[in-house]
């Protein structure tokens, strides 16, 4: 699948190898390989289309190979803020949204669409998550719910840099 997407046509013109974004990034376990995952720039690619209304999209769409069999799908979307006054709610409900079920479900169904063993959606930033009052904002934000491939998903909120492990 990594290959497919690294020979895609439109998908190669966006694969990195790093997820970051504003001093905002996500690393990976020292023994992954670097072979076994790819990085996609979504908000590169909505950003590349010559349309009046853009889609709100994530920062970054990671697949990594699961260790027995099988892939791993992590969303990224990474801020550069200290505190909730920094997102839109609506805003970021839509990003993720976008990526599941318009970049992933219909725009790149192939290679895309299949059945992940293990999906995580991250909004990483720089506010304090250990903080007992989270504040209103990022509470709703981690209680909005997706439905991808009949999994419920929710949004996890993590602090620079969180650590991409490996998928079983």
């Amino acid at each position: 699948m990594i290959n497919n997407i690294i020979a895609h046509d439109t998908l190669s013109q966006y694969v990195e190898d790093t997820c970051c974004e504003n001093g905002v990034c996500v690393s990976f376990e020292d023994d992954i390989n670097p072979n076994s995952y790819v990085i996609i720039k979504v908000d590169q690619f909505y950003n590349s289309l010559n349309i009046e209304k853009r889609p709100a999209s994530i920062d970054c769409l990671i697949i990594r190979e699961c260790l027995n069999s099988g892939y791993g799908l992590t969303l990224v979307e990474l801020k550069n803020i200290e505190n909730s006054k920094g997102f839109d709610l609506e805003n970021m409900k839509s990003k993720f949204d976008t990526t599941l079920n318009d970049f992933i479900k219909n725009r790149f169904r192939d290679p895309l669409d299949i059945d992940y063993k293990d999906i995580k959606l991250y909004f990483v930033s720089k506010q304090e998550i250990y903080k007992r009052d989270l504040g209103l904002k990022m509470e709703v934000l981690m209680n909005i719910r997706f439905k991808f491939n009949e999994k419920q998903l929710m949004i996890i909120p993590r602090m620079p840099n969180p650590t991409i492990k490996k998928c079983y």
